[in-house]
């Protein structure tokens, strides 16, 4: 499963960026999102303020902005 973190412009909706969670952070992607059965980890998810900033520390990269809306996606 690949988990990607996107970004979408508030204005006009468009995906800004998006950046692929690695799979050896797995582990700790499952913490941050509070997912406890597997199905939990197919589906798409809005990001909250905390979630996003661990997600910075998880990936070692600043992404939050206040113009965008994040979500959390899965690909088989």
């Amino acid at each position: 499963m690949i988990h990607t973190v996107s970004a979408f412009d508030k204005t006009t909706e468009l995906m800004v960026f998006e950046i692929e969670i690695p799979q050896q952070n797995h582990p700790k992607l499952k913490a941050i999102m509070g997912w406890t059965e597997p199905e939990d980890e197919i589906f798409g998810y809005d990001l909250n303020s905390e979630q996003i900033q661990l997600l910075e520390e998880l990936l070692d990269h600043r992404i939050y902005d206040q113009r965008y809306v994040f979500q959390l996606s899965s690909y088989a």
